[in-house]
């Protein structure tokens, strides 16, 4: 029983991972958009407030947890891992549904545009930033808050999304 228990515990605080850096992710490329273009606008093919692509390289991060002593080595394995998912992504997007949320062609040592240099090194960073301060304070909230109310919550936002990619894949 308390392993089942251990299980759901990590569970749910990948969940709040998930969700919690797929909102900051989304965050992020408004920002970055606006910087360099001077507009605002959403990225992705969901309507919500999120990025799936960040929450599933939070999530990947989440692998190499265990080396959190060596701060060189979960760089390296968050700029390569992350960098994967990035082209992956980018393959399947433009493949499946004809779209190209994001292109590099231009940039240092892109791979067809897909990914490149600089951003892989900005996902290797996200990924020090997730296993030093963002897992952690997670986890922290995770022992603080009724553990019903997170699993409430969890199972809100897995609505919303779930939702939000039928009505997007129906678009």
């Amino acid at each position: 029983m308390k392993e089942i228990i251990k299980k759901e515990d990590l569970i749910i605080k990948l969940g709040l991972l998930f969700y919690f850096c797929s909102i900051l992710g989304y965050i992020y490329e408004l920002i970055l958009c606006y910087f360099y273009s001077g507009k605002i606008f959403s990225h992705g093919i969901l309507s919500g407030p999120w990025l799936p692509i960040y929450g599933t390289g939070s999530v990947l991060i989440m692998l190499f947890y265990k080396y959190r002593k060596n701060p060189f080595l979960i760089f390296v394995l968050s700029f390569f891992v992350t960098g994967t998912l990035e082209y992956i992504c980018g393959v399947v997007l433009l493949k499946f549904f004809k779209m190209r949320l994001w292109d590099y062609t231009g940039h240092f040592l892109n791979i067809g545009g897909r990914v490149c240099l600089l951003s892989a090194f900005c996902f290797g960073i996200g990924g020090l930033l997730i296993t030093y301060l963002i897992y952690p304070f997670i986890k922290k909230m995770y022992n603080k808050v009724n553990k019903k109310v997170l699993k409430a919550v969890i199972g809100i936002i897995s609505g919303l999304f779930l939702t939000d990619i039928i009505a997007s894949i129906l678009k």
